[in-house]
Order: C-alpha cells, then structure tokens, then sequence
C-alpha cells in the first residue's frame, strides 16, 4: 500500500489490480515461503473471492501433471491425498488440454464430468473449479494457480477469469522472487562458506545461491546441474532429519511448505568424527589422562586408545598438541 496515494481512482478494477500487484511483490520479498503463499490468496480476496484454492508446481508425465510441491489453501489435510485418486479423471489435469495462461472452469455437477471426479468435488464441497497454468521456461515445470467456489449462484464471471489470466505469469513471477529473497535472508543470518538452494522432493533446484553449483559437483564432478545427484535427491525423500555428509560437505535440509531448504558447508571437525570420537579427543586435549577419559566415558582405556587413534587419522594429527590446536576451535560441547 506504499503508493496507494498515487493512484487517480482507487476504488475502479483497475486500480485494484494494481495495488495487489504491489502487494503480491511486497509479499514476495518480505515474507517466508508459505506464508507468502498464504498472503497471496488473502489479496486475492478483493479481486476475484474464493472459498479456498491451491497452487504450486508439477511437472508433465503422460498428459497428467506430477506435483512436485503444493499449498492448499482453506482446504482439509486430505484434499492433495484424496486428489491423487482422481488425477486420471480430473479434467483441469488433462495436459494435452492446457493452454498455457488461459483458465479453464468446470461445473462438478455437470453431466459430462467424470462421476468419481464429480463425487471428489461434491465431498470437499467445490461446486465451480478455476485453473489456470504458468510454464517455467526454465526447468520446463508447470505452476498451476486453482481457486474454488462452494456456492451455485456465484459462477465464475467472464472478467474474474481474465483476471486469473492476467495474474498467472505475476504469480509465477513472485513465487520466483519469494523463493530467492528466502535465500538472500539465510544468507544474511549465516557467515561463511555456506551455500544455499531450495529444492523440490523429485530432487528439481527451484533456486540456488551462487556458487552452489560449484559445492555441488566438488562432491559429485560428472553432475550437469538442474536435478541434485541421485544419492542426495534419494536422500532428501526419505531422511530430511538427518544431514548428508558428502566427502567434502554437510548438508543439512529443512521442509519448507512443501519445498526443501538445502544448506551446504564444509565438514567440520564434528561432522568428521563419530560422537565418541569427538568426547574423546577433547577430555584428552583438555589434560585427562588415559585412565580419566575411561572412567568419565565409562569405558576402557584400550577402547580410549582406539578412539584416539581414529581421530588423529581422520584430522591428519600426529600428537597431542596439534590436537589441542585443532579442538581450540572447535567450541564447547555438551556430551549424553
């Protein structure tokens, strides 16, 4: 609302138009993925209402799209599920349909849908079904935009659907600077040779900090970029608890509405060591002997030795005082 004031007739279409523009732009800067998409279809409440809606990104499989992320909005945690059971039947998802920009409604009561579509639609209460796509050019992946109405006397107006129409490449647009400006905040809270890019679960690099290409094929040199590399996209469907340690990096992964957070960094000397290992080495750099480390760990001084001997190989050390060295920087830590 920064330039409300410039505007000669707030209240005409296309004033209106124009302060969402400037909000959905502001929002993709300042706000966190999900909640940006969030804001968006509060915004979109003073152009064309809707009951609820669903937006994200797919990509093309045999004329039906695969979602590769998703935010449902005023929508119960089974819409997406429920869907998946009717993908096949759903006209808005026949690809060999679509015209990119162009929005297509339906009627579920209509005779000529799909009856099992029709009984998906009638269980979530969806009466009218507004779709319209968005295609990235760039990684050849489809950004949908769908909004719904319950109630039978509020069709879908002509002007409501060039208005969707006129939204999609803005949205498409904004989700893109929403996704980078998340990186660009990251960036600033986190010092070093950290580098950042956000992913979907098929592996697809929706954003990426510069540089982060370069990490990547340091751990993997035949990898030609787009997709991350088999091991780590494996990685990121099934143990995004846990870091991957790569031979050079750790990277550490965080959902995000539907996306993935990826966070590279050199190993450090925590991540290059087991547990054990690292307790170890610092009771024995701080002074204790043999004997102490055993008796503070609870385990035997030759089983003290073995960790010792597998830490000054993994660090490349050959005595005690290059430990010490090494452990100085490594800070304070708080053992089970």
């Amino acid at each position: 609302m920064d330039f409300a004031e410039t505007l000669a007739s707030p209240g005409n279409v296309s004033s209106k138009l124009s302060l969402f523009l400037l909000d959905l732009y502001a929002a993709a800067v300042h706000e966190d993925v999900g909640r940006f998409e969030r804001c968006f279809f509060s915004l979109l409440e003073d152009l064309v209402p809707c009951d609820a809606g669903w937006t994200g990104v797919a990509a093309p499989a045999e004329n039906r799209p695969v979602n590769h992320c998703s935010f449902v909005y005023q929508l119960p945690e089974d819409f997406f599920r429920e869907w998946l059971h009717v993908t096949d039947r759903d006209p808005l998802a026949d690809l060999a349909r679509l015209v990119f920009g162009q929005a297509t409604v339906v009627d579920s009561d209509d005779e000529t849908v799909d009856p099992e579509f029709r009984a998906w639609a009638q269980k979530f209460g969806l009466k009218y079904l507004l779709r319209v796509c968005a295609l990235d050019n760039r990684f050849g992946l489809i950004g949908f935009l769908s909004i719904y109405r319950r109630d039978a006397a509020q069709p879908f107006t002509k002007a409501e659907i060039e208005m969707m129409e006129t939204l999609i490449p803005h949205l498409a647009a904004a989700m893109r600077i929403n996704r980078t400006m998340q990186l660009f905040r990251l960036g600033q809270e986190v010092v070093g040779a950290t580098r950042r890019a956000i992913c979907d679960a098929y592996g697809v690099i929706h954003r990426a900090d510069e540089g982060f290409a370069e990490v990547v094929r340091a751990e993997w040199p035949d990898w030609n970029g787009g997709k991350l590399p088999s091991p780590l996209c494996r990685h990121v469907r099934s143990q995004t608890d846990k870091p991957f340690m790569g031979a050079l990096h750790r990277i550490d992964i965080s959902p995000i509405a539907g996306l993935f957070l990826l966070e590279l960094r050199p190993r450090s000397l925590a991540d290059r060591l087991a547990s054990r290992e690292l307790e170890t080495i610092q009771h024995f750099a701080n002074g204790a002997s043999y004997k102490e480390v055993a008796r503070r760990m609870n385990i035997s001084p030759a089983t003290v030795r073995h960790h010792l001997r597998s830490a000054y190989k993994k660090l490349g050390v050959h005595d005690k005082m290059q430990m010490s060295r090494l452990i100085a920087g490594v800070g304070e830590r708080r053992f089970e």
